[in-house]
């Protein structure tokens, strides 16, 4: 759902999201009276409207960390999709791929950079309030302070699709001059990280019995690690795949049936492709492109089917798991999407092939 536009940039929130905001509201308030209780009395409205208040702040804090990605990815001259705030956070969607390291590196620093400043103006406006005595508001700048000193921190661990992975990819590609490979390792990381999380979410259940903090964790968890297998394999040694099976990814397969909305909300914030493969059963139905989604006007998007709008299946637009990668990518240049399924030899769908930002940029001409 589009809420507003701040420099041009769409800004969307996940419908999921004012479930998350309405428990945010509920922990908040007792953490607001717990913290106060020895000092000041605080009834149960004035909790809560606190909590409002201190929850909105949280969610700008998230937007602001969203919107310094996408300024700062405007500056190297990418060009926003859009920002979604969703239930894990946020993500500021890039048209394309940053075109060298340290375009990457500067992109991702911005969000935790300006994290660490709202934390530091929420620190200075707690410390000038508890000198007043403020001490409710102290509370709510202590929360506001420290969520974004946390967001920051956890934001800056070395695994995609954290910021920290994507510096890491930065250092990686910089270094050895291959950005799928630094990708891949990157990938790795995010995983490691994701298990972590999801090992760390069971102990808070069976240890502390923290019930709350134990789902959310495994949650976060599974949505980085998610995120972090989608990306697209690292080539093998000699920097340059043989067949089609070495360099396809898992494909993101989209139902035909799916709406146009819940495949923009739900799927696109976590999986940064211009193309998925339609299908059923294993069977290919076609292609949904990005770019055929811009004459759709948005206001149809509750009610259009990915196979209305989808390039329905034809030669051009799958290619056998033991071709050739120079077949597949003279196929990729022709057939308009800049992508490829891949199919086994009883014609089941087994992998997905995206162009590289580079050749995607040369055909577009740019």
């Amino acid at each position: 759902m589009k809420v507003a536009s701040v420099y041009g940039i769409p800004v969307r929130i996940d419908y999921r999201w004012f479930v998350v905001f309405a428990l945010s509201v509920w922990v908040v308030a007792n953490a607001i009276q717990r913290m106060t209780a020895e000092l000041v009395t605080v009834n149960i409205f004035i909790a809560w409207t606190l909590g409002a208040i201190t929850t909105l702040a949280l969610f700008l804090s998230v937007f602001g960390h969203e919107l310094s990605h996408a300024l700062i990815g405007r500056v190297e001259g990418i060009e926003i999709e859009d920002i979604v705030l969703h239930p894990f956070g946020g993500v500021a969607r890039l048209r394309h791929e940053p075109d060298s390291p340290r375009a990457e590196f500067r992109i991702a620093v911005a969000g935790p950079a300006a994290s660490f400043i709202f934390a530091l103006l929420a620190f200075g406006a707690m410390a000038v309030a508890a000198m007043g005595k403020y001490w409710v508001a102290a509370a709510v700048f202590r929360i506001v302070a420290w969520w974004n000193l946390l967001l920051a921190v956890f934001n800056l661990f070395p695994g995609y699709p954290l910021d920290g992975g994507r510096v890491l990819r930065a250092f990686l590609w910089h270094r050895a001059g291959n950005m799928n490979e630094a990708t891949r390792i990157a990938s790795l990381c995010g995983q490691v990280i994701a298990w972590t999380l999801i090992v760390f979410g069971f102990y808070f259940v069976i240890a502390w019995r923290d019930y709350f903090m134990g789902l959310w964790t495994v949650l976060v968890g599974l949505f980085l690690r998610s995120a972090a297998a989608s990306v697209v394999k690292a080539p093998p040694a000699g920097g340059k795949f043989g067949t089609v099976a070495e360099a396809m990814i898992k494909p993101i397969i989209i139902a035909p049936d799916i709406l146009i909305s819940h495949f923009v909300d739900t799927i696109l914030p976590v999986y940064r492709q211009t193309s998925f493969p339609v299908a059923e059963n294993g069977s290919l139905h076609g292609i949904l492109a990005l770019e055929d989604l811009k004459a759709l006007p948005r206001e149809r998007w509750h009610r259009t089917k990915a196979r209305e709008v989808m390039r329905p299946v034809s030669p051009s637009l799958f290619v056998a798991s033991t071709a050739t990668m120079a077949e597949a990518s003279a196929i990729m240049q022709r057939n308009g999407t800049g992508s490829l399924a891949v199919i086994d030899p009883r014609g089941q769908l087994v992998g997905f092939l995206q162009q590289g930002i580079r050749k995607k940029r040369k055909r577009m001409g740019k």
